[in-house]
């Protein structure tokens, strides 16, 4: 096997699959390397941990066709810091592989694929076609809202249910949860629900653009997105997700419209003077403005007014800062708007449309 290469492309595909490769020792030790197959004058890279596979196509010239698998982190290293241009690789006997770039020559030993785990076959005739862009605009408002606790499996992903014309995306941890629902720009007549895992969600985020469309099947177990020249495969978590819509408040007793940068600029200030034990800010919610303040024994503590547009009686409730900076550093909008009921009840951050934030309340000293 053998091929001639441009570095760049073969270092963001390698990078790209061997984010996925397995580090863990007590595994497959063929899990750590990355399986390069020449099909067609076609470099075909390929990724896994058995939870979570990737495998992407290249362009590449002077090809015989063949396959080898070599340590995935090793050969990222080597590109990284190998000089711009044409990578020639080459197999020679013993499953030896050299590769030369510039005046630099590596050689590194590889293993034959016969004991790499083969990639599941997929039939994308009944694929469900997504915008890159809505996809990756769900994620990003609802990936910070996942659960890290792992006895609560179920949490430890996001919930997509979709449903015809529309996708709905929503996470929660038990102390806030994000929910966002999109129109579909190609309707479609399945109906479902699946659990995508954390480590999936992360390298679909690396993987999404901000244009055209991803195609998405969805099996018993498990999904894939096809983007084109790249395939990414998850084992899905199984279990049912919490009803999470008895969880959105139904009533607003004091609604109040603030300028997101303006709010967030000001909790981070806030947020200045909490520590780890006492990670209160209490929100002063007034006719015409809203007082941010935080206190820390032995610390000291913080005050700041913004002026916002308030509906309702006067509250004073108190949340954690970081829960409310996630959000408002992810949407892009002017203005969001704060809808609460009581001190001890759950608040409701309302940013573009169809897009709920809910926050669980702090007890104010």
């Amino acid at each position: 096997m053998q091929f001639e290469i441009e570095r760049d492309q073969f270092l963001k595909g390698v990078g790209l699959v061997s984010n996925v490769t397995s580090q863990k020792t007590n595994t497959l030790p063929i899990l750590g390397n990355i399986l390069i197959e020449v099909i067609g004058g076609e470099v075909v890279l390929t990724g896994t941990d058995l939870e979570l596979g990737i495998s992407t196509t290249l362009e590449a010239q002077k090809t015989t066709e063949g396959a080898i698998t070599i340590p995935g982190k090793k050969l990222h290293e080597i590109l990284r810091e190998s000089t711009p241009g044409l990578v020639e690789v080459t197999v020679t006997k013993n499953n030896a592989v050299n590769i030369k770039s510039g005046k630099a020559l590596f050689k590194i030993m590889g293993l034959v694929k016969d004991d790499f785990p083969t990639p599941p076959k997929t039939d994308l005739s009944s694929a469900i076609e997504i915008d890159q862009t809505i996809f990756k605009e769900c994620l990003a408002l609802t990936s910070f809202a996942i659960s890290h606790d792992e006895t609560r499996y179920v949490l430890n992903g996001i919930c997509v249910h979709l449903n015809d014309q529309q996708i709905r995306f929503v996470a929660t941890d038990g102390r806030r949860l994000a929910f966002i629902e999109k129109k579909l720009s190609k309707p479609t007549n399945t109906s479902l629900e699946i659990i995508l895992p954390t480590k999936a969600i992360q390298e679909l985020n690396r993987i999404l653009g901000h244009e055209g469309t991803l195609k998405m099947v969805v099996t018993k177990n498990q999904a894939v997105f096809d983007f084109g020249k790249t395939l990414l495969t998850t084992r899905l978590i199984e279990g049912n997700f919490p009803n999470y819509q008895q969880v959105i408040p139904k009533e607003e007793k004091t609604t109040s419209q603030v300028r997101r940068e303006e709010l967030l600029q000001a909790v981070r200030r806030a947020t200045l003077l909490t520590t780890p034990e006492s990670q209160l800010v209490k929100f002063d919610f007034l006719k015409d403005r809203i007082l941010i303040s935080s206190r820390s024994p032995n610390l000291g503590e913080a005050r700041e007014e913004i002026t916002a547009q308030a509906n309702g009686g006067e509250l004073a409730i108190g949340f954690n800062p970081h829960y409310l900076l996630d959000v408002l550093k992810n949407l892009d909008i002017e203005t969001i708007s704060f809808c609460l009921t009581e001190p001890d009840r759950p608040g409701l951050l309302r940013g573009k449309e169809d897009y709920l934030y809910v926050v669980m309340p702090m007890q104010l000293n």
